[in-house]
């Protein structure tokens, strides 16, 4: 055989060759771990596992670990489930407080980037709808399942602000933060947002545009609205201040309240929250005309936004161009007063005898088949609403249906875009 034939031959060896399989960064944290345990615990695992050799037990556990894990700088989140499966649950249960320190903090050095020590991880786990103590809704959404292992989050039983672990993340170039062991975090939510700030762009060159009435130029935006009904730690009032709308905002947890501040802040935007009994008895005007944040916040309930507005006179109405109803697995019960926030915009001074709309945008979850379906429920339904308005050209649209993302099998977070429009003259 020639050396070039040889050549080629070895050549294609190496391409045939599986290629080797990348070790996890938790796996590479857990085996020196491991051996530095005494064997005296190994063998006992080995016993009760019915494992036949040391080196069967340790490949078990470094198996069984998880291979997925999420940074919210400066925690790791892992995800639900992990060290549950056996021989773990046995193993850890066996340890002292400092052989399990020394796990996580084993793991957490082997995920920090050199430059930014990750000093905390948790278990990640699902948000409850109910309260488990009880049969009432988990309106604050807040995560009481959250499973800390290494790192303080705060107190549990006496909570502060300052106290507490605040975390971070960046989507969309826009900073989100958040206490996990009080608020909730989707990060599934970055295509909506990502949707939103584009939701103006400039009309395309070429073909006729779907929706031509979605472009607005930036001084149109400027003077204009966004309400968010469910503002959270500021999923989507982010992507509305971007734009270069004002942004009011009604959301009751107070540790969501406080994430949509510091991140506010974070992200340059001013912002102003209105939390106290006095300052939320007072007259809405007072709390916001002339008011120079571009980001007001009230600790209360939603079921007050549509009074608050309507209780404006003509000259401090705001010109309402979005309406955020960004709740699961259902808003509807906020649709109306939606609904009656964006039309009470159509009368504001910066309106004109040409066409006033805007959107409303209803977030539900709903199975794959019914879409269609409950599309047309909710057309009829604001068909109706409208028909009830003393402006007869009032019309409103469900002109998008947006999938988010899967909530369960066979069924879908969606948003639908509802455009309410007015060709009233003033």
């Amino acid at each position: 055989m020639t050396d070039t034939v040889i050549t080629q031959h070895l050549k294609a060896q190496a391409v045939d060759r599986p290629p080797k399989k990348k070790e996890s960064p938790i796996s590479l944290a857990i085996t020196p771990w491991l051996n530095s345990l005494p064997s005296t615990l190994l063998d006992l695992l080995k016993q009760n596992t019915r494992a036949s050799t040391l080196e069967e037990v340790q490949q078990n556990l470094v198996g069984s670990a998880p291979k997925r894990w999420v940074v919210y700088e400066p925690m790791v989140l892992l995800p639900s489930g992990s060290f549950t499966c056996e021989p773990w649950p046995s193993l850890l249960t066996s340890l002292s407080t400092s052989q399990k320190e020394d796990l996580w903090t084993s793991i957490l050095d082997q995920l920090s980037p050199p430059k930014a020590p990750l000093t905390h991880l948790a278990i990640n786990e699902g948000i409850p709808l109910f309260q488990s103590d009880q049969q009432e809704e988990n309106i604050l959404r807040s995560p009481t399942g959250l499973h800390p292992l290494h790192g303080s989050f705060g107190s549990p039983t006496s909570p502060s602000f300052p106290s507490s672990l605040w975390v971070s993340t960046k989507q969309n170039s826009l900073t989100q933060t958040w206490a996990p062991l009080h608020t909730m975090f989707s990060r599934g939510n970055i295509k909506e947002k990502a949707r939103l700030l584009s939701f103006h762009s400039t009309i395309p060159l070429g073909s006729p545009p779907l929706h031509p009435h979605r472009y607005l130029p930036p001084a149109t935006l400027n003077n204009s609205y966004a309400i968010d009904l469910y503002a959270g730690i500021g999923y989507f009032v982010f992507s509305y201040a971007r734009l270069g709308l004002k942004v009011l905002c009604w959301e009751l947890n107070p540790w969501s309240v406080e994430g949509l501040r510091r991140g506010a802040l974070a992200n340059k935007f001013t912002v102003r929250v209105i939390t106290t009994p006095e300052d939320l008895g007072r007259p809405t005007k007072e709390l916001i005309a002339g008011a120079e944040e571009q980001i007001i916040v009230f600790q209360e309930d939603n079921r007050h936004a549509a009074r608050r507005i309507a209780e404006l006179g003509e000259e401090e109405k705001p010109k309402v161009r979005h309406v955020n109803c960004g709740f699961l697995p259902t808003s509807e019960p906020v649709w109306k007063d939606s609904f009656d926030i964006l039309v009470q915009g159509f009368s504001a001074p910066l309106s004109s005898s040409k066409q006033e709309g805007g959107w409303l945008h209803l977030h539900e979850n709903v199975g794959v088949k019914d879409i269609e379906t409950r599309k047309a429920q909710i057309q009829g339904l604001f068909d109706g609403w409208c028909s009830e308005s003393q402006d007869a050209t009032l019309k409103a649209n469900v002109e998008h249906v947006e999938m988010v993302k899967t909530y369960a099998p066979d069924v879908w977070h969606v948003v639908f875009d509802v455009y309410v429009s007015s060709s009233i003259t003033n």
